[in-house]
């Protein structure tokens, strides 16, 4: 029994002995697999990412340029530009208003080193952009213009232009689309209010100065906005915006085909009541804890609003169904509508309430 018992114990023992053998081969082949396995798929992805955005930039550097205005021959302003359509040997730039605006020359540099004198086709203060022409005995390619309503927050984006000027020409800077729809106040008379609401897309790519105008595309190498601002306080960091090219394109059809942006017109000058002061608000016999709505200060003769009846001291409260809360607001309905359109527009006159259609010019 005690033989029996002994060997037993003898054959119990080789077996965990084997089987820890086994366990201990099938573990290292399991770490092989899984760090082969492993490694192989981070360099794929590398290599992958590496080559795609080489590759688009170097097929875009080529669509960048840089601009130059001058004024009474003194460089005052510096910026970037992307090549938005060639005709032949005419090349037309689109840039931002504030990159060219009061420039009695604008000149443009190419990637290939040449620099010609540009004729500035027309600009926006409203929008911030500008379009501009240029003849040139060499080839040009434009950017393809994407999509910026199906550009998805997140996907990566590029940057491109001429940070702190010419010297940092062909400059790329990397990073996400961070948001579309931003809402951004700007302030185009530099009284200290804001006197638009500018529709952008947020990116956290670095924009600088000098990067005004230029190119933000996606990894397809598609023209998906036009840098033109960054929030540049010690407490932020990365939050540039750029306009949208679904709202770019149309303002360059206007500024190609007329030199400027048609808008609609009403015909009056306006103050909003929420920018009043109390003495003001006295002034004009306004209730003082009135904030909504438009004071009409003067109406242009044979203009839309004449026309349709409205008078000085009117308060203008709903255009085309929209409560006024701002003339920033009224402004922005207003231009949002065509030229002969009809609007409904909702006045107090006195304890009076008055509706009148106007068709717009």
């Amino acid at each position: 029994m005690k033989r029996f018992l002994s060997l037993m114990i003898v054959v119990l023992l080789g077996f965990n002995i084997f089987l820890a053998l086994e366990v201990g081969q099938l573990n290292e082949k399991v770490k092989d697999l899984s760090g082969s396995q492993s490694t192989h798929i981070v360099e794929t992805k590398v290599t992958q990412f590496t080559t795609n955005v080489t590759e688009v930039v170097d097929k875009s550097l080529e669509k960048v340029v840089g601009i130059h205005s001058y004024r009474f021959n003194n460089l005052y302003s510096t910026g970037s530009g992307a090549v938005y359509k060639v005709n032949g040997n005419e090349v037309l730039i689109v840039t931002n208003n504030h990159v060219i605006s009061n420039a009695d020359r604008v000149d443009v540099s190419f990637a290939n080193g040449v620099e010609v004198t540009g004729q500035v086709m027309g600009s926006d203060l409203f929008t911030d952009l500008a379009l501009i022409k240029v003849t040139v005995d060499f080839e040009v390619i434009p950017f393809r213009a994407g999509d910026s309503a199906l550009s998805k927050v997140g996907e990566w984006v590029l940057a491109i232009g001429s940070p702190l000027g010419n010297e940092f020409a062909g400059s790329v800077t990397m990073g996400i689309l961070s948001g579309k729809d931003r809402v951004v106040p700007v302030d185009l008379d530099n009284d200290g209010r804001s006197d638009w609401d500018m529709i952008v897309l947020q990116t956290d790519a670095a924009i600088n100065p000098g990067n005004s105008g230029g190119p933000l595309i996606n990894l397809a190498g598609e023209l998906i906005g036009i840098n033109s601002m960054k929030i540049a306080m010690e407490s932020v960091e990365g939050m540039g915006f750029a306009i949208p090219i679904n709202e770019v394109v149309p303002i360059m059809e206007q500024l190609e085909t007329n030199g400027r942006v048609i808008r609609p017109v009403l015909g009056v000058s306006a103050v909003g009541i929420s920018d009043m002061s109390i003495y003001q608000k006295n002034s004009f016999g306004i209730q003082l804890n009135q904030t909504n709505g438009i004071y009409i200060t003067s109406v242009v003769a044979g203009s839309p609003a004449q026309v349709a009846g409205i008078q000085q001291g009117d308060i203008l409260i709903r255009f085309d169904g929209a409560d006024i809360t701002s003339f920033k607001q009224f402004r922005k309905l207003l231009y949002g509508k065509k030229i002969n359109d009809l609007v409904d527009i909702v006045l107090t006159r006195q304890s009076e309430t008055i509706t009148v259609r106007v068709r717009l010019q």
